[in-house]
């Protein structure tokens, strides 16, 4: 009686411990197709993205905007596409090489994407004389090349102004806090009378020295500091 019930319990045992490998298998397979499930939707993403470029190319032009007009509507316009960091950044990429040469701008003006949304930064040089706000030239021209772009996104717009550590001196600001938020506020201005822009979709605010993106240790990384983000958010108005 004492070998059956052993013989039993041996039994009983093998079971439980098939079900548990076969219950782990069952899993793995979840997770497995799961997995493959989440990579096909992320090529799916790629895939119309690289047709979308492709049919810039093959529509008759490079993407890029010709003598300043571009030649019908571009393919990054579509619904699904047009509003994504990617195609915004790619646009505004392609307007901006125009004029890089022309003004000086190439080693000034970056566009990048972060977790805040489209950053377009802009070394105060590029589009202001030392210590002061009012808008260059080219810095002008810089931003009539990418209005047409912010004016056809619904995405609220800010503009952010910084500068390094230096203390102000003399001239007509009598802080790093005024003139962030001055030359903040001349770009603010230009696009909201140039798009025009509506006003309840882009904010001005100024940061002085208090969000460096580097330590104010050398001249040159002051020089990286001082400078003006256009950030087109994630967040629509």
């Amino acid at each position: 009686m004492k070998r059956r019930r052993n013989n039993n319990n041996e039994q009983h045992e093998n079971l439980e411990r098939w079900l548990l490998t076969y219950a782990d298998l069952i899993t793995l397979l979840l997770a497995f197709f799961i997995m493959m499930y989440t990579f096909s939707k992320q090529d799916a993403q790629k895939y119309e993205e690289v047709s979308a470029q492709l049919k810039v190319i093959f529509s008759g032009g490079s993407g890029l905007l010709q003598q300043g007009k571009a030649a019908g509507k571009s393919p990054l316009e579509s619904p699904s596409k047009a509003n994504s960091s990617e195609a915004i950044k790619e646009k505004l990429k392609n307007e901006l090489k125009e004029i890089s040469g022309e003004n000086s701008l190439k080693n000034s003006i970056f566009i990048f994407t972060d977790a805040r949304g489209v950053v377009i930064r802009i070394m105060d040089k590029a589009f202001y004389d030392e210590g002061k706000a009012d808008l260059k030239q080219g810095a002008k021209n810089a931003l009539d090349k990418i209005v047409t772009t912010m004016k056809e996104i619904k995405n609220h717009i800010r503009i952010e102004g910084h500068t390094d550590n230096t203390p102000i001196s003399k001239g007509e600001f009598k802080s790093n806090w005024e003139l962030s938020v001055r030359r903040a506020t001349e770009v603010v201005r230009y696009l909201v009378e140039k798009g025009p822009i509506p006003p309840e979709r882009i904010s001005a605010t100024g940061y002085a020295e208090y969000r460096p993106i580097n330590n104010n240790d050398t001249p040159e990384n002051r020089a990286l500091n001082r400078r003006v983000e256009i950030i087109i958010e994630n967040t629509k108005y």
